[in-house]
């Protein structure tokens, strides 16, 4: 089981906002609790490295804070015991804060004025959803992890079956109102059962961005459809009678659409982007999404969530770049991504898996206006 931090939008922007002296650490870990020495090791040596960079922007009293938080980290022993894919370490001399991802990440230790960011992203963005198994006997939310594992995700109130919600044990019993029977009644005994499942499942899927699958025969997909509230309900569903289907055999199921969605939503990106390019409402020119980008122009922004170009944006959107890391500078691609989103704009973050159009990276927007 994957021990992961979620991670609103909300926090990632107010993370965003954070000035002083920044430090972002970020490496690949395992879940496997026997492997963790090594990891310790690896988050020692890139403290190391983000401290040494800290000297030239920050003085003792700032940086012997961040050492004590970070050694402090490298020896809890309960920390370590949980872990996922990834972690990401944000010290400031105020405070530490970690995330334990679902997605791999690269090694990173940076240190600025403000915090890296981007390889925090596909955490918004998860390849991953929710699948919600239905059948008559039986009710099941799983996550489907980017790791592609299938995890049960604990609902409150959430029946347990058809007779838990409906208090009848056949759906053909009569209807409460005591007049519909046979056909009639056993959808509306149906709806009310489903009703009282979409209820409690929207409060935990709500504010995810994650999609949510379903897992159920043809007619309670449709039934299901009918009284969902919750707008990133996939079209595409494990159409198949769930009772006595094993979770290994599930998720082998859910793997392929998970695929799908991930795919239709890069291409539904790259078509919008070639209509706006013809509008001249689209770019790839790194300079000209910043400008964009300050002025609040970017309506939608692609990203890849591995390349760094590193410099500073003026407030007047004037980019200068830089051939290497320093605590003067920081990730552009990072800079103008937290800027789109405070806007009120679409971040997607591309890995090389995800192929998407070479031509577009490291960097694509589209504009609001010309």
């Amino acid at each position: 089981m994957l021990y992961k931090d979620r991670i609103r939008e909300k926090e990632f922007l107010n993370l965003a906002r954070e000035r002083g002296v920044c430090l972002s650490i970020f490496m690949p870990t395992t879940p496997l609790t026997h492997d963790t020495q090594g990891e310790r090791i690896a988050l020692k040596n890139l403290a190391k490295q983000a401290l040494e960079q800290a000297q030239t922007i920050a003085d003792k009293r700032q940086i012997w804070p961040m050492e004590e938080y970070l050694e402090a980290l490298q020896e809890d022993d309960s920390f370590w015991e949980f872990q996922a894919n990834g972690l990401a370490v944000l010290v400031t001399p105020e405070s530490i804060r970690t995330y334990r991802l679902a997605h791999s990440v690269e090694e990173a230790a940076e240190v600025s004025d403000r915090f890296y960011l981007k390889p925090l992203v596909p955490s918004l963005q998860p390849k991953a959803a929710y699948v919600l198994a239905i059948s008559q006997k039986s009710v099941t939310l799983y996550e489907f992890t980017a790791a592609q594992q299938l995890e049960p995700v604990e609902v409150p109130d959430l029946p347990k079956d058809f007779s838990d919600a409906t208090k009848r044990t056949l759906q053909r019993d009569r209807a409460p109102a005591g007049r519909l029977q046979g056909d009639e009644g056993a959808k509306v005994l149906q709806t009310q059962f489903l009703r009282a499942v979409e209820k409690a499942v929207r409060p935990i899927v709500s504010g995810s961005n994650m999609p949510l699958i379903l897992a159920a025969t043809t007619n309670l997909q449709a039934l299901y459809r009918s009284v969902n509230s919750y707008d990133l309900l996939a079209a595409q569903a494990v159409d198949s009678s769930v009772e006595k289907m094993p979770d290994e055999e599930l998720k082998q199921a859910v793997i392929p659409l998970v695929a799908e969605l991930r795919q239709t939503r890069i291409q539904r990106w790259v078509d919008l982007y070639g209509q706006r390019k013809a509008e001249s409402r689209a770019s790839t020119d790194l300079a000209t999404i910043a400008k964009a980008a300050i002025h609040g122009q970017v309506s939608d922004l692609l990203v890849d969530a591995d390349a760094v170009r590193y410099g500073t944006l003026s407030p007047q959107g004037q980019i200068t770049t830089a051939e290497q890391r320093s605590a003067e500078s920081y990730d552009l691609i990072d800079e103008i991504m937290d800027r789109v989103m405070e806007n009120g704009g679409e971040v997607l973050a591309v890995r090389k898996d995800d192929n998407a159009p070479a031509d577009l990276m490291p960097i694509a927007a589209v504009l609001r206006w010309a």
